[in-house]
C-alpha cells in the first residue's frame, strides 16, 4: 500500500512535467515563429523604406539642401545633385519646379532635360535588367532651384546605396564657378568636371554676378551670402548648418565681378583676407585655395596678398592658385568673359593635379619618416619615440634646451617632384611645453647641403602643447642665397630657442607636390 501510495503521488508529478515540457516547446516554437514575422516585416520594412521617396535613406544628397518639408526636399543654390542605385530597367523622376536638369545613368553621358516640371521618364529606352547608378543635378542660369519629391521605380523594383567619394570639395565663386552660359551649366563647369576626374563629391557654392564684397550689387556678396542656405538672391535665406557636411578642399575664385563694379582693392584684400579667416573657422582642417582670376590681372595682387596674410598669421593651408595665362581668348565663350566648354575642361586638366596630392587617396611622397635616427643630428639627445608617433613604427624625438633639434644632410638628393607654386611641405610637430619657446624659431629644406644656401625657409607658426600638423606652402617660404632645387633636396633643419630644457618630437615629413 505504502508503494502504490508513492507512485500514486509521482503520476501527477510527471505528467506536469510532460505538460511543463510541452508547454515549453510551444512556447519556443512561438517565439521562433514571432522572431521569423519580425524579421519578414523587418526586411518588407527595408524594402518599403528603399521605394525611392524622400524617406529613403539609399538616396545621397549633395549641395546645400532644405529637409525641413517633408513632401519636397530643396536647394537654391546651383550644382545640388543626389546619387542613388536603383533596381529594374526604368526609372522616373518627380520634379517640384521647372527649371533645367541633368540626368546620368551608370557610365553614359549627362543627358539634358531642360525645362521641365513634374514626372520626368529619365529611362524612355528601358535599361537592361539589373542594378544601376543614377546622378541627377539642376542648374540653370539665375534659377537655381532644385524641389525634388522623389523617384518612381518599377514595380517591385528598390533603391540600394550608391558609392560615395571619401573626400568633398567645396568651389566658391561666381557664375564662372556656376557654369553660366555651359552647354550643362553646373555639370559642364570647370569645377563639376576637376571634381568628377578625381573622385570626389563636390558642391558649387556660387552664383551669377555675385561680388566677393557686399555692396555693389542688389544682392549680398559671398562675404554675406557664402554662408547661408540660399543663394544670394534669397535675400531671407536662413544661416547655413556648417555641421552637415565637411569640405576637404575649399577652392575660392572670386574677384571677377568685384573688378567690374570697381571695388577699391584695399577694400576687396581685407574683404578677402577677412572671409579667408571665416571660412576657416566653419573648416578648421581644410586646405583652402585661392585661384587667381583668369581675367583682370590687376586683382592677383589683393588676392595675393590676403593669401600671404593669412600664412603670416599661421595658416599654413591656405594656397594661391596662380592661373595666369591658363586660357587664351580661344577658350573663352562668345562674351570673352566665361570659359566655353572646352575652356573649362582645359582649366579642369589644370587644376587636377594641383588639387588631387592633398586628397584623402592621394599617396604622399615622403622626405623622410623619421623612424630612425640614422643620417639625423641635434643639439639635444636624439632619441626614437616608438610609443607616441603619428606614422610608421616611431618618431624623432629631441630633449633639451639647445636650439637645433632636427637636422639631417641627405647622402643622395631627393627629387621630390613638387612645384615652387602649389606645392606644400607637411610633417607632425610635437611640443611638450610651448611656453619655454621663445619667437626665433625656422624650418628650413634646401639643395645647398648647409644652412643659409638655396634655402627655403619659414616660421613654424602657432603651436600648442602636443602634436601639431605644420603644413608650410613653398610659395610661402623665404629664399636664401640661391633658389632651391626641388629636384635634388638634401638639407632639413628644425630650430627653435628655448628658456628651458623641453621635448619635441618630429614625424611624417612629406612633400605635398
Amino acid at each position: 500500500m505504502i508503494f502504490v501510495k508513492k507512485v500514486a503521488n509521482v503520476i501527477p508529478l510527471v505528467l506536469m512535467v510532460v505538460v511543463h515540457y510541452q508547454c515549453t516547446k510551444e512556447m519556443e516554437k512561438a517565439k521562433t515563429e514571432q522572431l521569423a514575422d519580425q524579421s519578414h516585416l523587418a526586411r518588407i520594412a527595408a524594402i518599403s523604406l528603399a521605394n525611392g521617396d524622400l524617406n529613403d535613406n539609399n538616396i545621397k544628397y549633395f549641395g546645400r539642401w532644405d529637409f525641413s518639408n517633408s513632401s519636397k526636399y530643396v536647394s537654391k543654390w546651383g550644382g545640388a545633385y543626389i546619387k542613388v542605385r536603383f533596381t529594374g530597367t526604368t526609372v522616373k523622376i518627380m520634379l517640384g519646379n521647372k527649371s533645367n536638369y541633368y540626368a546620368k545613368i551608370d557610365d553614359g553621358p549627362w543627358v539634358s532635360y531642360k525645362g521641365v516640371t513634374g514626372t520626368v521618364n529619365l529611362t524612355p529606352s528601358p535599361l537592361d535588367d539589373g542594378t544601376h547608378t543614377l546622378s541627377v543635378a539642376q542648374g540653370k542660369d539665375n534659377d537655381y532651384v532644385f524641389s525634388f519629391l522623389g523617384l518612381v521605380l518599377d514595380t517591385g523594383a528598390t533603391t540600394v546605396a550608391p558609392p560615395v567619394g571619401i573626400d568633398l570639395v567645396e568651389w566658391i565663386g561666381d557664375s564662372i564657378t556656376a557654369g553660366y552660359t555651359d552647354s550643362q551649366a553646373d555639370v559642364s563647369d570647370y569645377a563639376w568636371v576637376c571634381s568628377e576626374a578625381m573622385g570626389t563629391e563636390h558642391t558649387q557654392i556660387a552664383y551669377p554676378g555675385v561680388c566677393l564684397v557686399s555692396g555693389y550689387t542688389s544682392f549680398p556678396g559671398m562675404d554675406d551670402g557664402y554662408f547661408n542656405l540660399q543663394s544670394p538672391n534669397n535675400t531671407s535665406s536662413p544661416p547655413w548648418d556648417f555641421s552637415r557636411y565637411t569640405a576637404k578642399l575649399v577652392v575660392i575664385n572670386l574677384g571677377t565681378n568685384d573688378y567690374r563694379k570697381s571695388v577699391p582693392s584695399s577694400t576687396f584684400q581685407n574683404t578677402m583676407t577677412n572671409f579667408l579667416q571665416d571660412v576657416r573657422d566653419k573648416f578648421p582642417d581644410a586646405e583652402i585655395f585661392v585661384m587667381r582670376c583668369f581675367k583682370y590681372s590687376s586683382m592677383a595682387s589683393p588676392i595675393t596678398a590676403a593669401v600671404k596674410a593669412r600664412q603670416a598669421a599661421g595658416d599654413g593651408k591656405v594656397i594661391y592658385i596662380n592661373t595666369s595665362n591658363w586660357v587664351t581668348s580661344s577658350d573663352y565663350n562668345s562674351d570673352g568673359l566665361h570659359p566655353s566648354d572646352a575652356g573649362n575642361k582645359k582649366i579642369a586638366n589644370l587644376l587636377k593635379p594641383i588639387l588631387s596630392p592633398y586628397l584623402s587617396t592621394a599617396t604622399p611622397f615622403y622626405l623622410d619618416h623619421c623612424d630612425a635616427t640614422t643620417g639625423w643630428s641635434s643639439s639635444n639627445t636624439l632619441s626614437v619615440n616608438t610609443t607616441d608617433k603619428k606614422e610608421g613604427p616611431g618618431s624623432l624625438q629631441s630633449t633639451g634646451s639647445s636650439s637645433t633639434e632636427f637636422r639631417k644632410v641627405f647622402t643622395t638628393p631627393v627629387n621630390t617632384g613638387a612645384s615652387a607654386a602649389t606645392g606644400s611641405i607637411q610633417f607632425w610637430y610635437y611640443v611638450s611645453d610651448v611656453t619655454k619657446l621663445s619667437s626665433t624659431n625656422q624650418i628650413e629644406v634646401g639643395s645647398g647641403g648647409v644652412q643659409d644656401v638655396k634655402e627655403y625657409g619659414w616660421k613654424i607658426g602657432p603651436l600648442v602643447n602636443g602634436w601639431n600638423l605644420i603644413t608650410k606652402p613653398i610659395s610661402a617660404a623665404t629664399i636664401t642665397n640661391g633658389t632651391p632645387d626641388l629636384n635634388a633636396i638634401n638639407w632639413i633643419r628644425i630650430y627653435h630657442s628655448k628658456t628651458g630644457s623641453i621635448t619635441t618630437r618630429l614625424d611624417d615629413f612629406r612633400i605635398i607636390p
